[in-house]
């Protein structure tokens, strides 16, 4: 059953899902995003056109020198001001046919980008087997967990995971909500020019690290797992869907949207998916007549101003080692006293260590360490920054890779596997 038939079935119209105030939050942001999203999109396309980017860069080296991995910082124009951007352009190679015709591999693709894409944008890894006896976990187990050297059992899923939520219907503006069991089951983005005007989605972003090596020779890192999500939103206006393109490409067929303001729970960290103000993605598949298949991926958004925001509380700080120590009893035992203390200067809201630092090395070194060093945002916001959503677009068009050669013809619903169908197989 489509997505749209779902929605419309009696049984559906019986339980329709609750509205929470978070809901309309995310609602509420859409048209903005959608138009912000757009107009930067139409920016970086002049700008791609020309090659006309203000400060471009190599990103990463790969042994495939055909690859293209660009990396840029400019400004753009945005509702009549200036905005900072920072943006990556990622193509490779997705796939050459063997023996199908182009023709039908045109075809299949189609629907394995526009139909089932983002239904299996997500994988998993291979992880370490774990007996069953580290299953249950005494009390001492869990007090000296950080010092153990069992191994855990870990969900090692990498890509991008999406889930609808909210739609808007194009024939009469109604706006509803999917129901929980039509989440992972992304509409066909072929409906976005006939049903809806936009739907809006959360995407979880999995093995996002943000990892600094701040001594010589990789002495040590400091890895910063940040388990992130984000709300985005898509448009008809995101959606290509073209036969013979131009003379040389025999398809082209891309999804994108635009990124939405609100992040979805409190972080110390201030950049990173959740927390840009203007943005969009897309990721653009073209083949050739030779049945050749190549991928694109574009990501443009604000840089960030910070890189992380601590509330520097000496009360909190100190109950918290000791709940660490004590397995939370101090917090228990003396919460009227805590609750006092906490708000007791002194104490500093929004705080940066790491531009902190930066702007101590660079004060002690007369500037140089900006140079010598890498000591800046700009050398952050290439490399982990920019570093890190090139990995994470390595690993997706990896992931669907595997998944498109599993199926044999994308075009019958009788060979796509039920957990593809239904946004639950990754």
């Amino acid at each position: 059953m489509d997505v749209w038939e779902a929605i419309n079935n009696p049984e559906y119209r019986d339980c329709l899902p609750v509205w929470e105030p978070h809901d309309l939050v995310v609602i509420d942001d859409v048209e903005r995003a959608l138009a912000d999203g757009l107009a930067l999109k139409r920016w970086w396309e002049e700008k791609e056109a020309s090659g006309s980017y203000a400060n471009p860069f190599e990103l990463v080296r790969t042994y495939n020198r055909a690859e293209r991995v660009t990396g840029f910082f400019d400004t753009a124009s945005l509702n009549g001001k200036d905005f900072p951007v920072m943006g990556l352009v990622q193509e490779m190679v997705f796939d050459k046919a063997k023996q199908a015709r182009p023709e039908l591999v045109r075809d299949e693709l189609r629907e394995f980008v526009l139909h089932y894409f983002m239904r299996v944008s997500a994988t998993h890894e291979p992880e370490v087997l774990v007996s069953r006896d580290q299953y249950s976990k005494g009390a001492i187990q869990v007090a000296l967990q950080p010092f153990s050297f069992c191994q855990q059992s870990v969900d090692n899923q990498s890509g991008f995971g999406y889930s609808q939520l909210y739609y808007k219907l194009r024939e009469n503006g109604y706006t509803g909500k999917f129901p929980a069991h039509l989440q992972e089951r992304i509409v066909d983005l072929r409906r976005m020019s006939d049903v809806y005007d936009w739907i809006a989605l959360q995407v979880k972003i999995f093995d996002f690290n943000l990892t600094y090596m701040p001594f010589a020779d990789n002495l040590f890192s400091l890895v910063f797992p940040q388990k992130e999500e984000t709300y985005i939103a898509i448009s008809r206006d995101f959606i290509v869907d073209q036969d013979l393109p131009d003379p040389e490409t025999l398809g082209r067929f891309s999804i994108g949207y635009a990124l939405l303001k609100p992040a979805p729970r409190p972080t110390i960290f201030a950049y990173g998916p959740g927390h840009f103000t203007a943005g969009f993605q897309t990721i653009d598949f073209e083949i050739n007549h030779r049945g050749e298949t190549r991928a694109r991926l574009v990501f443009v958004a604000n840089p960030p101003t910070n890189v992380v925001n601590l509330d520097l509380n000496p009360v909190k700080w100190g109950f918290g080692i000791a709940d660490l120590m004590t397995l939370g009893l101090t917090s228990r035992f003396l919460a009227p006293v805590k609750n006092v203390l906490e708000q007791i200067p002194p104490q500093i809201g929004n705080f940066d260590p790491v531009m902190t630092y930066i702007w101590f090395v660079n004060l002690v070194s007369g500037g140089l360490a900006k140079d010598e060093l890498c000591a800046s945002l700009n050398a952050l916001e290439k490399n982990p920054m920019l570093v890190t959503h090139f990995m994470e677009h390595y690993y997706l068009i990896s992931g669907a890779l595997m998944t498109w050669r599993k199926v044999q013809n994308w075009l019958d619903p009788a060979d796509v596997p039920g957990g593809v169908r239904e946004g639950t197989s990754s």
